[in-house]
């Protein structure tokens, strides 16, 4: 055939793919691509380019160092031991304790200890008078026995003799009544005891607080050991 008789034939393509080839090459790169999208996201795994950077950690607080001085919570502060009273030369000494109170009535202990190193005896009654904040004697009559005022165990018995090794100790009562039964007549607080084992023996001044109205009247018991506690 000749020349304008014959199909004109097509150049051949140096590169098939690039133009025939070039839709089903790249629908098929853009599916393997999203098919490996999907497998990330499925895995929790997200492309490096859609990754969020975690947040930084918050800055250690700052800490003030701790005082030495103060105490700390949890951590209980040892107390702080009293230095023990220092032994007079008659060889004993006389504490009080802190008075009880119910409806008026007042009740406290006087504890005498041998801090000696010789045996210590009593036999009767603490002697004692009542002092103000200045020192001085008050206008108080102090009974034996509880004077009628309250009926308590062992105020009204008979003294007995005490035989107090050193460091052992013996103990008195006291009772009075906070009332006023004179309106004309001032309350009275004493401030201090003026306070011997027996009459005639060494003084001691204890301090602490008797509200006694205006009564005028202290019981005291005898000298006696100690009860025992179980």
């Amino acid at each position: 055939m000749t020349t304008h008789g014959r199909m004109r034939e097509r150049p051949t393509d140096p590169d098939p793919f690039r133009r025939r080839g070039s839709t089903p090459v790249r629908a098929a790169a853009l599916g393997a691509t999203a098919g490996l999208l999907g497998l990330l996201t499925a895995c929790g795994t997200k492309p490096t380019s859609e990754a969020v950077a975690a947040p930084a950690p918050p800055p250690a607080p700052s800490v003030a160092p701790l005082d030495p001085d103060q105490p700390r919570y949890g951590d209980l502060s040892s107390p702080t031991p009293s230095a023990p009273p220092t032994c007079p030369e008659s060889g004993v000494f006389i504490q009080a304790e802190e008075p009880s109170a119910a409806m008026g009535l007042r009740a406290m202990t006087l504890k005498l200890t041998n801090c000696g190193k010789r045996t210590y005896t009593l036999n009767g009654y603490p002697a004692i008078r009542v002092l103000d904040e200045d020192g001085k004697p008050l206008d108080i009559r102090v009974k034996h026995g509880s004077a009628g005022i309250a009926t308590l165990d062992n105020f009204d018995a008979a003294p007995r003799q005490v035989t107090l090794r050193p460091e052992e100790t013996a103990v008195a009562g006291l009772v009075w009544r906070n009332t006023v039964t004179d309106p004309t007549t001032p309350a009275v607080n004493g401030r201090q005891l003026d306070v011997a084992p027996a009459e005639g023996s060494p003084r001691q001044t204890v301090t602490v607080l008797l509200d006694l109205g205006n009564t005028g009247k202290l019981g005291v018991s005898p000298w006696s050991a100690p009860e025992k506690t179980s």
